[in-house]
This record gives structure tokens, sequence and C-alpha cells, in this order.
């Protein structure tokens, strides 16, 4: 009897002391960047954005953050610092509402007080959503988020986090692999095929558009709510930074559905109302690339209906620092109605005949 609880206390030590040991092991590594940076010597892997952000966003050392959804994923942060001498770092949430970038960056405000440029987008599909519209098929791991260091036993003791994001930092780092960059953080356009076959296959059913039935005033009170709450607060409450945003060029195919449901000019409506809110502040600085047709008309450019490659969101920077397709009080209402006159008119049956063959 003696003798099985002296094997039972040594057990129970053995496994506290191991527990300790694996909890101390992703705590000193931190593959997350919960606790600190990343130490000299460990290789980082790129991990799961809604994990590694947060760290991201407190514990590096920056003057610029891009942020944004997918439309952002494909930035080389390289290319942002050469262009306006920053030092920035890329927290991209793939299928995030604005709310949800919006709460990043007042995060990374109120842990950074450097930063002085921030670079984000406004993807023209989510402009009519409600001002707190979340994700909700993915959430955030809060006990990553909040301040209470008790619940991050959550994190150092969490099997999947160390057998997957901390085994994956040491054995990087044993095979002598590089180091997670912000050139290829959440980066996927070189695992993405591009062109109109893969674009026509992917599809684009129906534009879910407010406001058809005769509620427009009240999607544009809603549009303008968005934008308030998840953009102009945040840049009034932050005069000395800069805010880069911009509607990043969806396909021609998002205009040919439009078109087809008699909607572009009801959309452009929006979008305007929309760009109106945004430059109601001064330190935000508005670009929209739905007059880039060139972009728009090629099909090579996208993976699907929406998304486009690399070498777009590289064109994106390099016109934004260049002040190319940049929205002002005096020019958007001109803008506007060119984008309206332009897809209106558009020969869309004559076009995919033409790319696709199609008679």
């Amino acid at each position: 009897m003696q003798s099985e609880k002296k094997w039972g206390i040594g057990f129970l030590i053995t496994a506290v002391v191991l527990l300790i040991l694996l909890g101390g092991l992703t705590a000193v590594v931190d593959p997350y960047f919960h606790y600190h940076g990343p130490l000299t010597g460990l290789s980082y892997p790129d991990g799961n954005e809604r994990y590694q952000n947060d760290g991201i966003i407190r514990n590096f050392s920056y003057d610029a953050m891009i942020a944004g959804n997918s439309m952002t994923e494909n930035f080389r942060v390289s290319q942002l610092n050469q262009l306006f001498g920053v030092n920035a770092v890329k927290v991209p949430l793939n299928g995030s509402k604005f709310k949800e970038v919006d709460m990043q960056v007042r995060r990374a405000i109120r842990h950074n007080p450097d930063i002085r440029l921030v670079v984000r987008d406004v993807s023209g599909g989510m402009i009519y959503e409600d001002k707190d519209a979340m994700r909700t098929d993915i959430t955030l791991p809060e006990y990553l988020y909040d301040e209470n260091p008790f619940n991050d036993v959550q994190y150092v003791l969490n099997k999947e986090i160390l057998l997957e994001a901390t085994a994956d930092t040491l054995r990087r780092t044993a095979q002598g692999l590089p180091s997670m960059d912000f050139d290829t953080y959440q980066f996927w356009d070189d695992t993405m095929d591009h062109g109109p076959e893969v674009v026509r296959e992917r599809g684009l059913n129906f534009i879910d558009l407010p406001g058809r039935e005769g509620d427009e005033e009240a999607v544009l009170g809603t549009i303008r709510e968005n934008m308030e709450q998840n953009f102009v607060e945040t840049a009034r409450e932050n005069p000395d930074i800069e805010f880069y945003c911009f509607l990043p060029p969806y396909s021609v195919c998002w205009w040919q559905r439009l078109q087809e449901e008699d909607s572009v000019e009801l959309y452009v409506r929006y979008c305007e109302a929309a760009c109106e809110t945004l430059l109601q502040c001064d330190n935000i600085r508005l670009f929209s690339f739905f007059d880039d047709y060139d972009i728009v008309t090629d099909l090579n450019n996208y993976s699907d209906w929406a998304h486009y490659s690399a070498e777009i969101n590289a064109k994106i920077l390099r016109d934004m620092a260049a002040g190319d397709h940049e929205l002002t009080k005096e020019n958007c209402a001109d803008y506007w109605q060119g984008v309206k006159e332009y897809y209106t008119a558009f020969d869309y049956e004559a076009y995919f005949a033409e790319v696709y063959g199609d008679s």
C-alpha cells in the first residue's frame, strides 16, 4: 500500500514536471509571439494569422502596418518599406470584416505609439454590411487577445500548438530553413492558378446587393455607419497617422453580374456614399482601382472573380505612392460617374465571346 502511494506521488510529480517543461518550451519558443518577438537563431513558420497577428502587433518593432482581408495578403512589405520609407508589418485576416480589421488597427495603435502609416483595403463587397459584422465561421483565440495571464494555460499547455507550431519552429531551425518574413507571411499567390478558365470554373452566381426593393436610403445609412465606425473614427482619433485606404479592382465578372442584375448604378451610388464618408477625414487618403480598366478586363490577373495576382498588389502600392487613382472631395463625383458610364456601356457579350470563344 505504501509503495503504491509512493508510486502515485512519483507519477504525479513526474507528470507535473513534464507539463512544466513542455509548457515552458512553448513559452520560450513562443511560435505565436504571445510573450516576445522572434528569438535570434530560431526559424519561425508562417502560421495561423488569427493566432500570430496579435503577437506581431504587440511584440514587433514597426512604424507602419498593412491590415485587411485577403486583398492585402499578397502585398510585399519590403516594397511598402522602400516606397514609403517605413518599417512595416503585415497582419491580414482572411475573410475579415471591417470591424475586425479596425479592432486590430486600434490594438496596434495602443501598443505602438510609433505608427505613422496604415494601409487598409475597403473591399467593395463589404461596404453595405452592418458596422458590427464579424466573421462567424472562424473565431479568434480570445486567450491570446485578452489581458488575463491565467488563461494562457490554453496556449502553453495546448497539445496542438506544441506538436504543430512549437515543433515546426524547432524542426525548421534544425533544417536551417529561413524564418517567416513579411513578404511571404500569408502570401498565397504562388499557390493559385490564374486566367479566364480558372475564373470561369470558380464562377460568380449572384451578388446579394441590398436595396433593390426600395430600401436604398436605409442601405446608404448602413454604409455611412460602417465607414464612420470602422475607418473614420480611428483616423480622427489619430490625426498623426496617415491611413491609405483602397478599393481593390474586382474583375469584369463582378461588373457583368451587376449589369445582368441591373444594379451597376445602385452599386456605384453605394460606393460613392462610402467614399464621401471616408473623405471627411483629412488623414485618410483614398484610392479606387475600379477605373484601372486594363487590370479589370484582363482575367489573366485573377484567380477568381475578385482575387488578383501579387503583381496587381505591387502595382497598387506603386500607384498609391505616386498618388495615382486617388479620390478627393473634388473629383469623387466625377470619378464615380465615369465608372458608372464605363461599366454600363461595356459590351460584356462581345468581351466574353472573345475571351472564351463562345458563340
